[in-house]
């Protein structure tokens, strides 16, 4: 029945496999992976599905670099270490068939596509330990299918070696969102608080949202990769104050999943 929340629940650990994996000899290989956890329902809830997601790192014989990790796919035009850009698409998930009772007489939204682009800068650091940084930012908006307006979001990570075959890695960022997506995501309309019982709430635009997270990597055969990791998200601004979430729901918002990655050269 909610299998259209499914894709983010393994997300953060695809992430950790495809984004982490430095190896000593410098570079990261392509890899293909499948990641499973645990993530809420819809943003913003406090009760969780399990789920399953894909990841994959893949460059091109002309050496463009293709991301797909769980909702979220990038191609780079940029280069594979320094300065980075390209087009970002992203599936964002919708809030129907919902467990909480109040919750589920609210207006429904539908799963839709996002598109957009990103912008960023890797470093490998090649004289001793080779850690590994990244920084970046992307907009992405809807064009009007479920919501006007845009997101913004950055984000940084760092992975470091503590061996050859583990290495432990986190990241920080936040996003900023437009008035049109939080009244859609996180507000209540006369006719949703006639029908639920919470008060009518109009948000407008702001930060949405700051996230952590801290994961590990282990090589468990020359080509095999397992991970983990646990992603925490804090609600903020109008988002965060929205009687779905400060009633109904929680600020914090905890995704947690371990996974499995292929690697080759």
């Amino acid at each position: 029945m909610k299998f259209r929340w499914l894709f983010l629940a393994g997300l953060a650990c695809a992430q950790a496999q495809a984004g982490g994996v430095t190896l000593p000899a410098g570079g990261l290989p392509n890899l293909v992976g499948v990641g499973v956890g645990s993530t809420p329902q819809y943003s913003g809830g406090d009760e969780s599905v399990i789920g399953v997601v894909p990841g994959l790192r893949y460059v091109t014989e002309s050496g463009r670099l293709v991301e797909w990790y769980g909702p979220v796919a990038q191609l780079n035009f940029g280069e594979l270490e320094g300065w980075q850009w390209g087009p970002t698409v992203a599936l964002r998930l919708g809030r129907k068939d919902v467990d909480d009772e109040v919750v589920a007489r609210l207006h429904e939204i539908d799963t839709t596509l996002e598109a957009g682009a990103f912008f960023g800068y890797e470093y490998l650091n090649r004289s001793g330990i080779p850690w590994r940084a990244r920084f970046g930012a992307n907009v992405l908006t809807n064009a009007g299918q479920e919501y006007n307006g845009a997101r913004f979001n950055v984000s940084g990570t760092f992975w470091l070696p503590l061996s050859e075959r583990w290495m432990v890695g986190t990241g920080l960022g936040g996003s900023w969102a437009s008035a049109d997506f939080n009244r859609v995501y996180y507000g209540v309309t006369r006719d949703d608080a006639n029908a639920s019982g919470l008060p009518v709430y109009t948000p407008g635009a702001g930060m949405q949202q700051v996230f952590g997270w801290v994961g590990t990597i282990v090589q468990v055969h020359p080509h095999w990769y397992a991970g983990a990791m646990v992603f925490m998200q804090r609600l903020t601004g109008d988002a965060g104050d929205s009687p779905i979430v400060t009633e109904r729901g929680d600020r914090n918002q905890l995704t947690f999943g371990v996974g499995l990655g292929y690697a080759w050269r």
